[in-house]
């Protein structure tokens, strides 16, 4: 893409911003929720439009709308990457935008609203990300996301309540283990594998698991080891 197709999106970027930054009725920018909003808000009429010129330029700009919602998804990568979720938030929401059938964005508003503690919602962006994923290399690591997510609302719910906790927990496996079925070798996986059943209690497994981890270079913090050894010692 040439100079000039560069300063035209540059400048597509600050309408967009400028034109979507109106706030909902609880002080929120409307571009710092998923979708903005939609489909529970309605978009005003002005955004509409300026949501089909962002388009028009964008996508024309980078030759299609799928290579500018990843170009806008790298973005927003690079500013989550930097801790500032704001902006990450609004580049998600063009990249979505986009291309609504790119699973990516989705990914990028789970991570989002995560840190939020919005697990549930987390949990429905995921699986439609997972729907739409097309890049099994990419899967790996998007699914091992999922399987974290259900382990961490499995452990947010009351320990009275156990059928719940076995459900979510249970999920959690499932995701890891397709994650480690996609990509053996992927040790970040294994090492969140072993974190979930720290959680669900299951100590033997959680070493086994971490283990594996290890043998693929997976290095575990030191609070996590002396978590887990004082559980239960390593076994030899």
């Amino acid at each position: 893409m040439n100079m000039m197709s560069y300063r035209m999106v540059g400048c597509l970027i600050g309408l967009m911003l400028l034109s979507s930054g109106c706030a909902t009725n609880h002080g929120t920018r409307i571009d710092n929720i998923p979708m903005y909003g939609q489909p529970k808000l309605e978009r005003p009429e002005f955004l509409k439009k300026a949501d089909e010129d962002f388009i028009k330029q964008a996508s024309g700009g980078f030759g299609s709308r799928e290579a500018a919602s990843k170009a806008w998804h790298a973005q927003a990568e690079k500013f989550m990457s930097e801790g500032n979720v704001d902006y990450a938030m609004r580049r998600y929401n063009q990249s979505w935008l986009l291309n609504p059938n790119n699973y990516q964005p989705y990914w990028g508003f789970a991570r989002v609203v995560a840190e939020q503690d919005k697990l549930d919602d987390a949990i429905e962006f995921l699986e439609k990300a997972k729907r739409l994923c097309d890049d099994n290399f990419q899967k790996v690591a998007l699914v091992a996301d999922a399987g974290t997510i259900y382990s961490y609302k499995a452990d947010s719910i009351a320990k009275d309540n156990l059928n719940e906790r076995v459900r979510y927990f249970t999920l959690a496996n499932q995701n890891f283990i397709e994650s480690t079925t996609l990509d053996p070798k992927y040790s970040d996986s294994w090492l969140r594998w072993s974190q979930s059943l720290f959680r669900e209690g299951k100590y033997a497994e959680a070493w086994e698991k971490l283990k594996k981890a290890r043998s693929f270079g997976a290095k575990e913090s030191d609070i996590y080891l002396k978590k887990l050894e004082g559980k239960m010692p390593e076994p030899k």
